[in-house]
């Protein structure tokens, strides 16, 4: 995927221009080097681009990220922040606009609350003329007092809805809806009647990489697992600079690495989604390696201190529970019970992934309607 048509800003309808579709701005910017943060925004643009007209926000990135958004010729890209914002600035005050923040992970810090509040004004000049405001699709790290300013401004959103439960209680407004990128993937029927262990022969595990190698006792359990299983080791790596690890964690198990072969984000993706169809299994504290693998056919036990971790709670927002497994692989019982009772209702679990999907339609039926 490459990009179609690049415009550094829009032109400003003049006042009482008829249009034919509300004008929907919306943010895509996520880490350069994480298939996820582009799988998720690629839903999500997906969702909003029959909405209206759709214009992103890219930034500085490049064509190596933006080949995982699925650009869309008609689509309207701006790279500098300031004509950005000048552009939402002017529109707000004179038409009814759609703003969309950004999907995924969001931290209730001092700068974040000063963004949202510099937004204020705009959301309510745009509502004033008939405009809408979308908060979906995300998930807080952490509580902080900085959350209560913000919420303030999620009071002027037309919908405000988290990936997880946690999220929002801690917000105190808003309803849950899956993740963006259980949208993405196999068809319905691949992961439900057309489903099939034969040919899924892998054990693939994806770790966060913080600078250490698991010790031997979680290297021995899961090789010992993975034998038991007859089920042969890849390691992949979600995100590029997890790669040392993933390759370092292949000679430890006796596996396969897939780590990136370049920044292009549409072919590592397809990379890891490959070695997702081909994989029964799927150990990773990577909340997104957990989403994708489901999305093609492989039950992920998500690595976790608790069930509060990022992970265990947004799979659970779809329905998905009982797959935590203890990130310090104390116990080489918790690992086999876990995946045992997860195999066993494995047909159940991705008809869970086939319902997250229906609740996906409905949210996005739901922003089409109010941008109409």
């Amino acid at each position: 995927m490459r990009i179609l048509n690049v415009s550094s800003c829009a032109p400003l309808r003049r006042p009482g221009e008829v249009v034919d579709a509300m004008r929907i701005f919306a943010s895509a910017m996520g880490q350069i080097d994480n298939v996820g943060d582009t799988v998720l925004r690629r839903a999500f643009l997906d969702v909003l681009r029959p909405a209206g007209d759709l214009h992103v926000f890219i930034g500085a990135r490049g064509d190596d990220y933006l080949s995982g958004l699925g650009l869309a010729e008609s689509d309207r890209l701006f790279r500098s922040s300031g004509t950005w914002r000048k552009t939402i600035s002017r529109a707000a005050f004179r038409e009814a606009i759609g703003y969309a923040f950004n999907a995924g992970e969001m931290e209730t810090q001092r700068a974040y609350a000063m963004h949202y509040a510099r937004l204020a004004p705009l959301l309510m000049a745009s509502r004033a003329r008939g405009g809408r405001a979308i908060h979906a699709g995300l998930g807080i790290r952490t509580a902080t007092p900085w959350r209560y300013p913000i919420a303030a401004t999620l009071r002027l959103c037309d919908i405000v809805s988290w990936r997880d439960s946690y999220s929002r209680s801690m917000m105190g407004l808003g309803t849950v809806a899956p993740d963006w990128a259980f949208a993405l993937g196999s068809a319905d029927g691949a992961l439900t009647t057309e489903w099939s262990a034969q040919g899924r022969t892998r054990l693939a595990v994806s770790l966060r990489y913080n600078g250490a190698l698991p010790d031997s006792t979680w290297v021995r359990t899961v090789r010992a697992f993975a034998k038991s299983r007859d089920l042969e080791v890849v390691t992949v790596s979600q995100i590029m600079r997890d790669g040392p690890l993933a390759q370092e964690l292949a000679r430890e198990l006796g596996g396969e690495a897939v780590v990136w072969d370049g920044p292009d984000h549409a072919t590592q993706e397809e990379r890891l989604r490959s070695v997702y169809r081909t994989s029964r299994l799927v150990l990773t504290n990577r909340l997104h390696a957990a989403v994708i693998a489901l999305t093609e056919g492989a039950i992920p036990l998500a690595l976790a201190s608790s069930s509060y971790d990022k992970t265990p709670r947004t799979l659970a927002t779809a329905g998905i529970v009982g797959v935590t497994v203890d990130s310090r692989m104390a116990e080489a019982a918790g690992l086999e019970d876990t995946a045992a009772a997860a195999l066993a209702s494995t047909v159940p679990i991705l008809q869970k992934v086939v319902e997250a999907r229906g609740a996906l339609r409905r949210l996005g039926q739901e922003i089409h309607r109010l941008t109409a």
